[in-house]
């Protein structure tokens, strides 16, 4: 399964199998959401000066390119990887809102709306295309990625935080913060699929 922290134009990609019954990482990756020289934050900068009509076209320009890169990104990850793995889920942060309305007008009529606009284009990118590619989506609250996991395989939170921490983290670059809440929410989704129970007592 894949698990997603995404950002404004970029998403950390963490792919995450259960060989053994113990959670491990079988892929990690940087993924570009969005062509070079396009705006990344249409809403809160480059539309705010414009006319209407010329920020309703902004904006579609953006969603066109962020479409047509997240269903490349997300298409050569299952591609790949589904050589040797079943992919069948994606796990993301959920979204403030289910949708962005079409026009800009409608988005500033609420400021949350607005300062959460940007991250939704690729948010809602995202999920749309995973389910294009036959992926489930399952979402949750930021910060609420380990208390899941826990909940899942029955294990207390800090057992949960020891192993994405350290008995189960991957060689390689930095392990930041963002991998390891993608790594608990993977956890949580493989947890709820798997008809034996995971372990994370044991190093990987």
């Amino acid at each position: 399964m894949v698990s997603v922290a995404e950002h404004t134009g970029w998403a950390h990609l963490v792919c995450i199998a259960a060989p053994g019954l113990v959670p491990a990482v079988i892929e990690r990756r940087r993924v570009t959401l969005i062509d070079s020289g396009v705006p990344r934050q249409p809403y809160e900068h480059d539309s705010t000066a414009m006319r209407e009509d010329e920020a309703n076209a902004l904006i579609a320009q953006v969603r066109r390119s962020i479409a047509a890169r997240t269903s490349e990104a997300l298409t050569r990850v299952v591609t790949e990887l589904g050589r040797s793995y079943a992919l069948v889920a994606l796990a993301i942060r959920k979204p403030p809102f289910a949708r962005l309305p079409e026009t800009v007008a409608a988005v500033r009529t609420s400021y949350r709306l607005q300062c959460a606009a940007d991250g939704m284009l690729y948010q809602l990118a995202i999920c749309r295309t995973a389910r294009q590619l036959g992926l489930d989506v399952l979402m949750c609250r930021r910060g609420e990625e380990i208390s899941w996991a826990a909940e899942e395989l029955g294990v207390t939170t800090g057992e949960v935080e020891a192993f994405v921490d350290r008995a189960g983290r991957p060689a390689g670059p930095p392990w930041t913060l963002e991998h390891r809440r993608a790594y608990a929410a993977g956890i949580a989704v493989l947890a709820a699929r798997t008809r034996r129970r995971l372990e994370i007592g044991r190093p990987v």
